[in-house]
């Protein structure tokens, strides 16, 4: 019986995450819960997968039902200490980086979907990375292509991004796009923050730093392409021209599933891609006039250092101040440049040196959002 931790369970992936275990529940058993807050939809969980340990970020309970509930950080501390086979890590934002770094420090399998962590991580936990299962689709596309591939036999990754719903749109229409726009994916079923990050193209800058961290792939062998069809969800071109891709249905439950059960692979559903219905299979270079905060997004990761954690810090708060409809979608990119032109901290040795870069980044870019804000 396989033991199973989800930090982030009422969330879009961790709910998915359950979907798939449910169908499994004779070979896996969910010991541990995680969510923000004791939410009506933890508890239908609670009751549903009784596990032995639930943690809360904040809470006053400290038992349900006879479940032991651990709370703040000292709970999440403990939680991660759990010994269990596998802790998915689906805590969305900057809130899932103290949990990857505490998994990864202390030697447990992780399976994540939060890039935020390892990219704000970054070189400092580099050697723990072979410990991570990634659950992005377009990372784990890729992982699954290269565990059997010497590197030296890589030419180049791509990633894949849909485009976003706005692919098709002038530029000179952005600045009127609302929020009910920019949550309406053609492809994907995801949490409204990882949504507004695809529609603007930063959620594909930032998947080129993650893969540059997990695959120790160079910036310059990884390639992005528009692929509004979004069924091929990476490839790998070797060196001898040779390409192997990835496909299936857009799904986050199938690299959820690789993750649970790597390296085997468990039946999920009917939803098998026909091929005679694909009538076409389409590639784009992005444009990145129009869509800047991806070639913002490797520039920061090639400079490395702070930038890398200030661009992803800076994002969530911008995007944060646009579902709240107090910001336009086109002032995300010009809060996110102008936090990281008036960054003025340099120093990263220590895992304590990010957290510091995170809370002032949280308050300049929050000063700039609210100068946005009241024009």
């Amino acid at each position: 019986m396989l033991k199973v931790g989800i930090l982030g369970s009422t969330g879009s992936v961790g709910s998915q995450a359950l979907d798939v275990i449910r169908k499994y529940k004779d070979q896996i058993k969910v010991e541990l819960l995680g969510a923000s807050k004791l939410s009506e939809n933890l508890i239908n969980q609670i009751k549903e997968f009784k596990p032995s340990y639930v943690y809360v970020e904040n809470a006053e309970e400290k038992s349900i039902d006879d479940i032991k509930v651990l709370v703040g950080e000292d709970g999440l501390r403990r939680a991660v200490n759990l010994d269990l086979d596998l802790f998915i890590n689906a805590i969305a934002g900057i809130k899932g980086i103290l949990p990857t770094y505490l998994l990864l420090k202390y030697n447990k399998t992780l399976a994540t979907a939060n890039k935020e962590a390892i990219i704000c991580l970054g070189e400092l936990l580099k050697d723990k990375y072979k410990k991570i299962l990634p659950i992005d689709s377009e990372h784990s596309a890729i992982f699954q292509i290269l565990k059997d591939s010497n590197q030296k036999e890589v030419r180049r990754i791509i990633l894949t991004a849909s485009g976003g719903p706005f692919v098709n749109m002038p530029a000179e229409d952005f600045e009127n796009i609302t929020v009910k726009q920019a949550l309406i994916h053609p492809r994907w079923s995801m949490g409204k923050k990882i949504t507004i990050d695809s529609a603007t193209l930063m959620n594909k800058g930032l998947e080129v730093i993650e893969a540059h961290y997990l695959f120790s792939m160079p910036y310059e062998k990884i390639d992005v392409l528009i692929h509004p069809e979004s069924i091929i969800h990476g490839m790998v071109e070797f060196v001898d021209g040779t390409v192997i891709s990835n496909m299936s249905n857009p799904d986050m439950k199938i690299p959820i599933s690789y993750a649970l059960f790597y390296p085997e692979r468990k039946f999920l559903s009917d939803n098998y891609l026909d091929f005679t219905k694909i009538k076409s299979l389409n590639f784009l270079k992005p444009d990145t006039e129009k869509f800047p905060l991806l070639k913002l997004a490797v520039e920061c990761g090639k400079k490395g250092g702070v930038y890398p954690t200030v661009l992803t810090v800076a994002d969530e708060i911008a995007v944060n101040y646009f579902l709240e409809e107090r910001i336009k979608f086109t002032d995300i990119h010009k809060i996110i440049l102008e936090t990281l032109e008036k960054f003025d901290y340099n120093k990263l040795d220590s895992v304590d040196d990010i957290f510091y870069i995170i809370d002032k980044t949280i308050n300049l870019a929050t000063e700039i959002a609210k100068k946005y804000g009241s024009t």
